[in-house]
């Protein structure tokens, strides 16, 4: 529990350059000297009270933790946040932090049940999955593994050092953006405010809050068809949904309070809203969304089977599409075909499929073109070996 660290030791492990960068990027100036080993920052506040902090740079110091430790608390103390926040994202430079808060009497003093947090520690995942998913390639449901590049955005996320209260679990989420072939990069420290705000990982939690916010205002207005978009760019899937179902608002007397804490130094591209909290009075019409969502898909054919060709522009840097040969077997077990347009991302996954003979589910509509071969409108195309 949080109450157990030792803020002191952890100095540590914070970049002295993560802080520099921090103090330039919120306001504070720097004071010149000719001492190598520090940093000095001086801040006027609005009510002209006069602020100076020493920032040791050098680890190697004698009294490099305290004088980091004490450096910190006076910046928390200043900007109004407890010293463990500050230490949280300085620890975690070039993040956004989301926090998660179940509330409910059996969490009160602090601790939780098995179950409860099961839920909430996997539900979280499959929300930061969702949401990347419903950002990249909005659909209302996502089947089958991500591409390589959301698994590897999904995987750098971290949990941070929950708090005492009401059980609170902090998602890390360093900044990263996909390059121009699609492959995961993540940031650094050094990267500008811009790349930051409109990177992969400040759409993904601008999208959480956004969407949850919506979702809150549309049952509050009673206007649950809401709830279901065919905008892309506010498109909630089947997969976000049943990620806040499970996090166990499904209960009488639980709620579920998101808390985004915005990287202080990427100002903009942020959701209006830093705290939304949704109780268990929106569980039954979440499930509704839910059941309708899955209906869309029900009324589709399924198909498995293994592809058999693959036909696209040689160039792969240039390749937006392909079209791919799968052949399966029907409801009598007959040998059939069907030619399938795909996205890029999809295409790259029947290449990874035919690389390795792996079975291949995809979900639409077959078209009946008069032909031996018919075509195919996928829905979802997912890698099921």
């Amino acid at each position: 529990m949080i109450y157990s660290v030792n803020f002191m030791d952890l100095t540590e492990k914070i970049n002295p350059h993560a802080v520099v960068r921090y103090l330039k990027d919120t306001g504070w100036m720097q004071y010149k000297t000719k001492k190598e080993y520090i940093k000095i920052f001086q801040k006027i506040t609005e009510k002209e009270e006069f602020y100076q902090v020493i920032i040791p740079i050098d680890k190697t110091l004698a009294d490099y933790k305290k004088a980091m430790f004490d450096a910190i608390e006076q910046i928390a103390f200043l900007e109004g946040q407890s010293t463990e926040q500050l230490m949280l994202y300085l620890l975690n430079p070039n993040t956004d932090i989301l926090k998660i808060r179940l509330q409910k009497k059996d969490v009160e003093a602090g601790s939780i049940f098995f179950d409860d947090a099961i839920n909430l520690f996997e539900n979280a995942k499959k929300l930061i999955a969702a949401t990347a998913l419903d950002v990249l390639h909005p659909k209302h449901i996502h089947q089958g593994r991500p591409e390589e590049a959301v698994s590897q955005f999904i995987n750098n996320c971290k949990f941070g050092q929950t708090e005492i209260g009401s059980y609170v679990i902090s998602v890390v989420c360093p900044f990263a953006e996909l390059d121009e072939s699609e492959e995961y990069r993540q940031l650094s420290i050094f990267s500008d405010e811009e790349q930051c705000a409109n990177s992969l990982t400040r759409k993904v939690t601008k999208r959480i809050m956004s969407n949850v916010s919506n979702i809150k205002a549309n049952i509050d207005n009673g206007e649950i068809d809401k709830l279901i978009s065919e905008d892309e760019g506010a498109m909630i899937s089947a997969n976000f949904y049943e990620a806040l179902t499970g996090m166990n608002i499904s209960e009488q007397d639980t709620a579920v309070e998101f808390i985004a804490q915005w990287s202080p130094v990427v100002k903009t591209n942020r959701c209006d809203q830093d705290r939304i909290t949704l109780t268990h009075d929106y569980y039954q019409p979440i499930t509704m969304a839910i059941e309708k969502l899955r209906e869309t898909i029900n009324t589709h054919t399924k198909i498995v089977g293994r592809v058999k060709k693959l036909e696209s522009i040689p160039d792969a840097s240039k390749r937006t599409n392909g079209k791919v040969t799968i052949v399966y077997l029907d409801e009598n077990d007959s040998k059939k075909t069907v030619s399938v347009q795909l996205a890029k991302d999809d295409y790259n996954k029947a290449i990874e499929a035919h690389e390795s003979g792996s079975h291949v589910e995809v979900i639409g509509e077959i078209e009946d073109n008069g032909k031996r071969k018919k075509l195919m409108t996928a829905e979802s195309f997912s890698i099921i070996d």
